[in-house]
């Protein structure tokens, strides 16, 4: 499933979403974005696609207030076992760039393709594929709006869930994904709190499984926020990777949030998009039968390794001789592994087991 995550359909993505003159929530142009991600999610296996309406109550003094914008939008795949129990992802599709004096709105260039074009493309590609299998639980694929004029969106939605009742299991965020500062190795920073720490150590079991030389640890926005404080206030446990918080993007609330300046690493956006999927198909319950594995490898086996559900290493074998090799669960608790078989030519296959 995470050979599925394609860089390029996210660079298409974030293109077409940075070709706007601006996503502002206060503009004009906002309206045409809602409907062209409408449009993505209908070609999707939705079950259906909800439009959260609200009314912005900024505090800002250079906003009227309060005022209408865009919806939400929420596309839902409904779970199999337990309907009523949700993973919600998101990434919030409204920009922002700083203006000093009078200004119209809807002419401001604000191309915003970190912050957030770089989310949304992740939340999307997340939806296409996840779309095409069965979960216990439900996921709730949203796009927020008026993030940028504080969070207004995303936490109006989190309000009425808790006001509902309603049984949200996790929150993933993701917000400003592709820039990498020169020199750096890919790496993940998680905004979380305290509180969310059971999913942030979720998280980094899931990132330590799949990619496991990529450094992953806690940190905190030296200013600003993001939507995962939404549900983190209204008592949903709720988390975000993001770009390194020490080195964020210099280029965004600016005209030059760009491709090229400001994205400058689809490697790294398609990272944080597979560690997105993984943990919404893992939170979810992934219904395996419903994934088509692909068992005639003509590749020679080099070696496996074996690891538990949490991550750790439980051993590897290695100089495989044949590619028919018994696999000691003996000494095994019971329980989910993962199977990791790194083949000669460089591929790496896994396979889950169950020991009852």
């Amino acid at each position: 499933m995470l050979e599925q995550v394609d860089e390029n359909l996210i660079q298409n993505d974030v293109y077409h979403l940075s070709s706007y003159i601006n996503r502002r929530a206060d503009a004009i142009h906002i309206y045409n974005v809602k409907d062209w991600l409408v449009s993505q999610y209908e070609n999707f296996d939705i079950d259906s696609i909800n439009l959260h309406d609200f009314v912005v109550q900024s505090s800002w003094d250079t906003v009227p207030k309060p005022f209408t914008t865009a919806p939400n939008v929420l596309a839902f795949k409904r779970g199999t076992k337990y309907p009523n129990e949700y993973v919600v992802c998101g990434a919030h599709y409204d920009s922002y760039v700083i203006t000093e004096g009078d200004f119209n709105p809807d002419t401001l260039v604000s191309p915003g393709a970190d912050d957030n074009a770089s989310g949304v493309a992740g939340i999307l590609s997340t939806a296409r594929i996840l779309s095409n299998y069965s979960f216990e639980r439900s996921i709730v694929f949203a796009n927020w709006n008026a993030e940028e004029f504080g969070l207004c969106g995303s936490y109006q939605y989190a309000k009425q869930c808790r006001n509902d009742s309603l049984d949200i299991v996790a929150y993933f965020n993701l917000d400003m994904t592709g820039y990498l500062n020169p020199g750096d190795d890919i790496h993940i920073h998680l905004l979380y709190t305290q509180c969310d720490s059971l999913l942030g150590n979720f998280v980094k079991q899931v990132c330590h499984t799949y990619f496991p030389n990529v450094n992953i640890c806690q940190a905190w926005l030296p200013s600003g926020d993001t939507d995962y404080s939404s549900f983190n206030r209204n008592g949903y446990q709720a988390i975000s990777p993001s770009e390194d918080v020490n080195n964020l993007s210099p280029y965004i609330h600016s005209t030059e949030d760009i491709i090229g300046l400001s994205v400058n690493s689809f490697e790294q956006a398609a990272l944080f998009t597979k560690l997105n999927l993984a943990c919404v198909a893992y939170a979810a319950g992934l219904i395996y039968q419903s994934v088509d594995e692909i068992d005639d490898y003509n590749q020679e086996v080099e070696r496996y390794e074996v690891f538990d559900i949490l991550g750790r290493h439980v051993y590897t074998k290695k100089f495989i001789s044949k590619n028919m090799e018994e696999i000691r669960v003996t000494d095994l608790q019971s329980g989910i592994y993962i199977v990791r078989f790194l083949l000669k030519n460089g591929d790496v296959v896994t396979r889950k087991i169950i020991k009852n």
